[in-house]
This record gives structure tokens, sequence and C-alpha cells, in this order.
């Protein structure tokens, strides 16, 4: 089974595409999903005829959508096209009306599944994609009843939304179609038949429930009307808070989800109205409170992965994920889809998904839903590396967070017992911030409970503590001994405050706060104690790493000024160099010039990226063996719109604290040097490459591509930064070994100026190694200068492997003199050339 996924431009550029893959349906069954945002029912049949015309034995199922998922993303506006090719399992499809047209009347769900077993009954069924309109409100009772009729088989699809949900009507029920017609009454299905077939199917929801669970006591239709024999509405309005009645989206953020299988299940309430849910629910089920948030989007996404992965027959991927996920939580909607971009995974939007879970069939809202199936062992290319940066879903939790500050604002001056509680609202309350406020890891309160804190509970007193050498610790000490001596500084500030009856927050890595309202103690109180456990840190047993702590605290602070005051407090204890500081931001004014500097070349990196304005100067290396030059470095420059040229000084620094600018100038910088130099056969060049340019796989994989295909790779040089902190060495000597296996050459940069040398010549297998400029530059007047640059000149003499001496700053013959007496092979500066845009390449 093989599967191509393509996004439909034209019925033209449509057949061609169904040319070019041979599409044969008398070697094999030919199924056809047709996902569309952008045709009208009878614009969808057209199409689905026009596939069936160029490919007669296909099954074709089709829906409407708001977007389609392709490529590990979600489009609007679009339509695809995904179409599986069989070896020797059969596709069967079948369109079934769910309506009584005697009674005129909706089946129930029981009639529906008995309709759908009278057509589709092969017992080596293995998948059922089921597609169907929202008007079928008996959809959670269809679902369940199929459990009975096809134990052997995994269930995925959902409901078809309108691509108008987008725009002007956020509820219109979306549509199904094949060749024979399209339909809002109907339920379409798709199922994959085959002995040798094997299916996987999983889902994602990120839900949390919380509290008790309450039994539905009285519904009608898609209304509850009571929970416990209680008013639904009034308990779901009493259990959020009042607010309810003035933000109708507050429904996104607390679905309930039934008790046995945790699928959520999202109401609408309206004053002096039942609630009312997108599906009949029976009385006598029970639901639980809940909510979505972070964490639980990790944990549900790495275990379904871990499903996913390690299935042998994946040879295709099916996915349907719920349009308010993609609303409502846009960044995990995002991220999840991410670590299936290389695979041929293809879907759609839903308005509620049909999952499998636990081997069971269930209707379910906001969930994304994978199926994975084959007939022969067959593997894709998956993205686990999402797991390891899943912060940009934190985003997401703002509005929850904010809930929760406005409730804790609201309970900061009630008295009540916090025992009467009718409405379950503060159990629900304290449920969230458990699970949202505090670091699992270490059971302590996180980032975000702190900024709770600060905005409701009046935490207007913050000590800010770091450990800055995390880099040089793991360059030199083991994990275990690292990690006893994180735990043992974990607790030990954890045991002061608890002593001291201050709240401590861990932010992330060694970074923690430690915080208190300023009316519970004095500044000075508050700073002497922090004076005592930083001294308490200093003097560390010796099982234990030394560690020196930098302790920033924050008088009067606020969530809108303490990210700036921590910040230029940072700087100013950098320049200063000193380890304790104390700041009030009140009292402190914005330095607005360098304000101004800083977003002025911001501008200017921004326009050079734009227009093109990425110069590579160009300066010459000389070689002392055959007196000549024919190897340069290359070094950036950017022009503004004025034509002035800005040095690395002027703007790596801005660039660097916002990546992306850095990125894009790596990028360019290095494809101009490439086209530069990819002809060459006598002359080299050297590219500087920093630890984050090493970490950035997409450039790395464009370097990669390139010295595979270049016709001379020796003449490429890549210069590590040696001053830089290299926190990863793996992914560095990775990077190395692959540079020099495609035929390419290394050089570390800068050798001297930092203090992990030894280490680098050890991990990095180098074939040069420049003497940082700054002992160059002294050796005529200090002796240590030039004893170190007879040392490191002399170590190639005791290398096993080829290593070349460069001198950089070589400005006077002086200099240059001392460089020839010492082996030095090549000199770089002044003497012998300057930077410049025009050299001649041979």
């Amino acid at each position: 089974m093989f599967t191509w996924n393509f996004q439909y431009v034209s019925r033209v550029k449509l057949a061609e595409t169904l040319n070019q893959i041979r599409i044969n349906d008398e070697k094999g069954d030919v199924l056809v999903r047709i996902h569309t945002a952008i045709h009208q029912k009878d614009e969808a049949v057209d199409l689905a005829r026009f596939i069936k015309h160029i490919v007669p034995k296909a099954k074709i199922v089709g829906t409407s959508t708001s977007g389609v998922i392709y490529q590990g993303k979600i489009y609007r506006n679009q339509c695809i096209v995904s179409v599986s090719q069989s070896d020797n399992a059969k596709f069967q499809s079948v369109m079934i009306p769910f309506t009584d047209k005697d009674n005129k009347g909706i089946l129930s769900g029981e009639e529906l599944c008995q309709k759908t077993a009278e057509v589709l009954c092969d017992e080596n069924i293995k998948l059922l994609l089921t597609f169907l309109s929202s008007k079928y409100y008996n959809v959670y009772d269809y679902v369940d009843k199929c459990n009975d009729k096809y134990p052997n088989a995994n269930m995925l699809g959902g409901f078809a939304i309108s691509s108008e949900a987008m725009y002007e009507n956020e509820y219109a029920p979306g549509f199904v179609f094949d060749e024979s017609g399209a339909s809002d009454e109907a339920v379409l299905i798709a199922a994959v038949i085959g002995a040798d077939v094997e299916c996987v199917t999983s889902c994602a929801s990120g839900i949390e429930t919380v509290g008790k669970d309450y039994e539905v006591t009285e519904t009608s239709g898609r209304s509850i009307i009571s929970l416990d024999g209680k008013n639904a509405a009034e308990l779901y309005k009493k259990g959020i808070g009042e607010k309810i009645k003035s933000d109708q989206k507050l429904f996104e953020l607390f679905p309930f989800a039934y008790s046995d299988n945790n699928v959520p299940v999202f109401v609408k309430y309206y004053e002096d109205n039942p609630l009312k849910a997108n599906q009949f629910i029976k009385a006598g089920k029970k639901l639980k409170r809940a909510f979505i948030y972070d964490k639980k989007v990790v944990d549900d996404n790495r275990e379904m992965f871990r499903k996913i992965e390690n299935f042998e027959k994946s040879e295709t991927l099916f996915a349907y994920s719920c349009h308010l996920r993609s609303k409502a939580y846009p960044n995990a909607s995002r991220w999840e889809l991410s670590a299936y971009t290389d695979s041929n995974m293809s879907g759609c939007l839903t308005d509620g998904e049909i999952v499998t879970i636990n081997g069971r069939f269930a209707f379910a809202n906001c969930t994304f839903a994978l199926s994975v199936l084959g007939e022969k062992f067959g593997t894709q290319i998956y993205n686990p590396f999402i797991f390891s940066h899943p912060e940009v879903l934190a985003d997401d939790n703002v509005r929850l967070v904010d809930y929760i500050i406005d409730m804790e604002s609201e309970y900061k001056n009630d008295d009540s017992d916090e025992n009467d509680d009718e409405y379950g609202l503060k159990e629900f309350l304290r449920g969230c911030e458990k699970k949202l406020l505090m670091d699992e890891s270490e059971a302590l309160p996180n980032e975000v409970a702190l900024n709770t804190d600060i905005a409701a509970k009046g935490y207007d007193r913050i000590c800010m503590i770091d450990i800055t050498d995390n880099a040089g610790m793991k360059s030199v000490f083991s994990k275990q001994l690292i990690d006893l001596t994180y735990k043992n500084y974990i607790s030990t500030c954890s045991r002061f405050c608890q002593e001291k009856k201050y709240k401590m927050y861990l932010i992330r890595g060694w970074h923690i706060a430690i915080g208190s309202p300023s009316y519970k103690t004095s500044l000075s109180d508050f700073e002497e104690e922090m004076i005592i456990l930083q001294n308490t840190l200093f003097e560390s047993s010796r099982e234990f790493i030394a560690i020196v702590p930098l302790f920033c605290l924050i008088d009067g602070c606020t969530l809108e000024n303490m990210e700036s005051a921590y910040s230029k407090a940072r700087v100013e204890m950098m320049n200063k160099n000193i380890q304790f500081f104390v700041t009030s931001p009140t009292n402190d004014q914005l330095d607005e010039e360098s304000i101004r500097r800083k977003y002025h070349m911001v501008n200017v990196v921004n326009y050079a990226i734009a227009h093109d304005k990425i110069i590579p100067y160009f300066q010459g290396i000389y070689d002392n063996r055959e007196n000549k030059i024919n190897h340069y470095e290359s070094l950036m420059r950017l022009e503004d719109e004025n034509g002035k040229v800005y040095y690395p000084d002027e703007f790596l620094g801005v660039a660097r604290s916002f990546g992306h600018l850095y990125d894009s100038l790596s990028k360019k910088m290095i494809s101009r040097v490439f086209n530069m130099f990819k002809d060459c056969e006598k002359t080299s060049v050297s590219i500087n490459m920093g630890i984050r340019d090493i970490k950035n796989s997409e450039l790395t994989e464009y370097i990669f591509d390139f010295m595979a295909s270049v016709k001379h790779p020796g003449n490429f040089v890549f210069e590590i930064l040696e001053n830089e902190d290299i926190d990863e060495y793996d992914v560095m000597v990775a990077f190395v070994d692959r540079i020099h296996a495609l035929g390419g050459k290394i050089s570390i940069d800068d050798f001297g100026s930092g203090y992990s040398n030894l280490q680098h010549l050890m991990s990095v297998h180098s074939d040069f190694i420049k003497i940082d400029g700054s002992i160059v530059k002294q050796c005529c007047d200090s002796e240590e200068s030039e004893k170190l640059i007879a040392i490191i000149a002399g170590w190639k003499n005791f290398s096993t492997r080829d290593i070349a001496i460069v001198a950089e700053y070589v400005e006077n013959q002086g200099i240059q003199e001392k460089m020839t007496r010492f082996g030095v092979d090549y000199s770089q500066g002044f003497l012998f050339s300057k930077p410049t845009p025009e050299i001649n390449l041979e």
C-alpha cells in the first residue's frame, strides 16, 4: 500500500499528476480521499467524477472542511487529494443517509450501525474511515454501537465542517460526497479490508479532569438539563464563575469529559437555557469537569507518537484534527502536526472526531487523531525533536492563566470557608492551579505561578537566582555529579524558603525565583536573608560542584516591569562583575538612547535581509611556506539604504538576541560565499560558524547538501568560534565528522580566547588552529604572549593529525618575523591583506 498526497491546483494539473504517479486500478484497489475548503457541493461532486473518469475503479470519499492537513501543516482555502493504492488489500466505500424518509426523522445510532453493517460486513475490515454531517446528533451512540459490529477494526474520521466555519458562519454544517452526489444528511465510509493489513489508531487531546463525577440525570436531544439532579446550566456557570455570562468563549477552555475514557465533550452556555452539546448525551452517563493545558498536550502526543513510531507497517498515515483545536489552541495544533512533516500524512480539520481509544471507538471534540496502516513493512520519517521544544505551547495557556488570576483576585478578599464550595468552583480552581502552576519534576511552583502571584496576590518583592556557568559544568563534570549538585541547590533553597515562609518558583533549569508581598517583610530584611542564602550556597560541601549563584532582587515588581528590570540588572551585574544586585524598577529610568540604537540596528538587519545587502568581504591569508595568498576568510558586512557599511560588532549582538534574524543572516551569508567559490579550483575560503549555526538543522542540512555536490569540497574550511560557550559537544562533533566525511575542513577560530581549549583539541578533529588575535598583537611586547604562541604553534609537532597553525592580526613585520620563527604556517592581517568585497578567484 502506498499513498500520494497533493494539493489540488487545477484539473489539468490533477490529470498530469495522476498520470505521472501511474495509478493502475488493475494492479490493486485504489482509494481516493478528497478534503476541500474551496468547493461547493456540485463542484466537489464534479471533481470526484473527474477523478473517477481517470481511475474508473477507484473508491472515492470526500468531505468539506475548513482546512486541510498536508506536510505537517494546516492550510486554509485549499483542497487536498490523497491517493492510496494497495497490494492485496481491498477498499470499499458506501454513503448511507442517516434520515428516515418515511418518518422524516434521524436514525438512531443502532439503526445507522445496522445499515452500515449490512453493507460493510467483512471480518477482515481493519479501518473504517467515517465522515458525517454535524446534523447527526446521535453520532456518539452510532460510534459506540459500531464497537460490537467491528471488534477487529479501528475507526477514524469525524464531522465534516464547512469552509464557512472560518468566516461568516462558525457552525455551518459540512457535507460528504463521492462521484454519485453530495449530502449533509448522510454518513460516508471507506473500509480498508485485508488479512495482511495492520492498523494502529490513536489520539491526543491534552485534557485533564478535575473533581468529582457528575451523573447526567436529564437530557433532551443535545440539551443537558440536569446533572446530579441540579440545573446543569446553573451548575456549569457557578462551577466556572459569573464571567461565563460576559465571555461566551470560556466554553473553549472548560469542557466536560466522559469519566470512563476522558473523551472531551464541549458544551455551550446560554443564559436561562440548558447547556448545549454538539451530540446527544444519554441520561446515566457520567461527566467530569476538565481543561486542556500544555503539559498534558505534550504527554498525550508523546504517548501517541511512541505507538506510531514503533508500528512496523507504516505505509500510510491518515490524520484528522478538530477545527476548534486549531482556533482555541493554535500552538498545540501546529506543534503536534510538525512531528509528521516529512511523512506521507494527510487529512483535514473536522468539527468533532471519531477516535479509537484503547481498542474502543468513541466520538470526541478538540482532539488530534491519527491512523497508521499498511500491508507490509514500511517506514516514515518522523520528527521526534519537537518533544525537546514544547515551550511554544505555553502561549495557549494564556487565557487559562488569565482566568486563574481573575478568580484568585476575586477570592483574595473572600473570607468564606474553603469547604463552602457547593458548586465545586474552588475545587476546580485548585485543580487547575495544581497542574498549571507546578513544575512536575521538582514539585515546585513554576513561572506561571510566579506571574499569577505577582498579578493576583501582591507578590511585588522578587529575588531572581541563577547559575550561569552550566556549559562549563557539562564540559568538565559528570552528569551524575551535576545532577547531585542541582538537587542540593534546589533543596537548599526550598528548605530556606520554608523556614522563612517565602515562596519559591522554579523558572527553568537552575533559574529560580523567591517571592514575598512587600507588606509581609521589609526590603532590608528580605535583602539580608537573600545574602544569607547566597552565602549558604557558596559554602556547599566538597561532595558538590562549587557554584556561583547570581542574586538579583527586584523591589516593586509587576508583570509589566519584571522582564525589563531583570534584563537591565543582569547587564549591570555583568559589567560590574558582581553577584548580588538590588533594583527598583519604579526608580530606574530606561536607557532610551541604547534602546533606540538597538532597534535602529534591527531595522538595518531587516533591510539587509530583505534587499540582499549582506555583503561578504574577504581577507587574504598568507601562506608562509609558499609566500603567497591562495586562501581567504569570509567576513560579513551589512549595507543600509544609504550605502553605509556596518561591521559585525555593530549588528551580530542584536541579531543574536533576535534568533531568527541571526539565522537569516547566516544562511544568506553562507549561500553567497558558496556561490562565489563553488567553481574555484585553486582558491579556498573559510566560513565562520557559531554553535547556534551548528545546532540549526536547516542550515547544516543546506551545508551538507552543498558539500556533497560541489567539485572541490576541500576548498571550504568551516571555522568554529572557540570563544562561544559550546553546550552540546556531541552536536558539534557530529557536524565536524560530517564535514570531514564530505571532504571539507575544520578550523578552531580564536584559539586561546576561551577556557575550554584542551577539550576542543581532544574532541574536535581540526585541520587548522587559528591563534586569537589578542595574543598575536601583544607578542612583541609581552613575553607571556610570545611563549603562548610558541606553545600553540608547537602543538602540531605532538598531534597525531596533520594540523596547520594560523595567526591572525599580523599587522607589522616584527610580528611576522616571530610567526615565521615559531613555525606558524599561515599569517592573516593588514600586513598582507585588508578585507575587501572584490577578489580575483581561480
